[in-house]
């Protein structure tokens, strides 16, 4: 598991030629991470999830794709930070580690202050960090409020990785987020 979080290891938006080996590294420190893009995907194909419009822009180099994904990605964090920031809600919030699997791009949720603040683009986990997979379609769903949490675990578009019970009150919480 600290393989995942080595600062040696550029996320894929950063080195596309990474990509491969940090989502083995991934799938060997979280078992069951690999199934969670085969649901969003399933899920794109059914309608249930966007699909990269990104991907769309075919005239843009892939460099160009790469930061506008970046860019994306961090937008759609930071909204999905304010919606675990509800009134109330930060006080009783574990800290995540948020993985996105395509880039392998790790991002943290930590309570401060009585809010959720995002640490975007970091190594990896922290000690005591509940590893949530996912897919930055699932991120943008949540965020705009169109997929709720519950929904997103029960599907297998989202994992939860840790410590037993820190994994269940993690689920609790985010079940109670929408």
């Amino acid at each position: 598991m600290a393989l995942a979080g080595s600062d040696s290891l550029a996320c894929g938006l950063e080195d596309p030629s990474s990509v491969a080996s940090l989502r083995g590294v991934l799938a060997l420190a979280y078992p069951q991470s690999p199934q969670v893009g085969t649901a969003v995907w399933q899920a794109q194909l059914a309608g249930k999830l966007p699909r990269d419009p990104v991907a769309q822009q075919g005239e843009l180099s892939a460099d160009a794709r790469a930061v506008m994904r970046r860019v994306r990605a961090n937008s759609l964090l930071r909204q999905l930070a304010v919606q675990l920031s509800a009134p109330g809600a930060a006080s009783s919030a574990p800290s995540l580690a948020v993985v996105l699997l395509g880039p392998v791009m790790w991002n943290r949720f930590a309570p401060q202050d009585g809010k959720v603040t995002p640490l975007l683009h970091v190594e990896g986990p922290e000690p005591g960090d509940v590893v949530v997979v996912t897919e930055l379609p699932v991120v943008e769903a949540i965020a705009v409020g169109s997929l709720g949490f519950a929904a997103a675990l029960e599907a297998g578009v989202l994992r939860l990785y840790g410590e037993p019970q820190v994994v269940a009150r993690a689920r609790a919480w985010l079940a109670a987020r929408g």
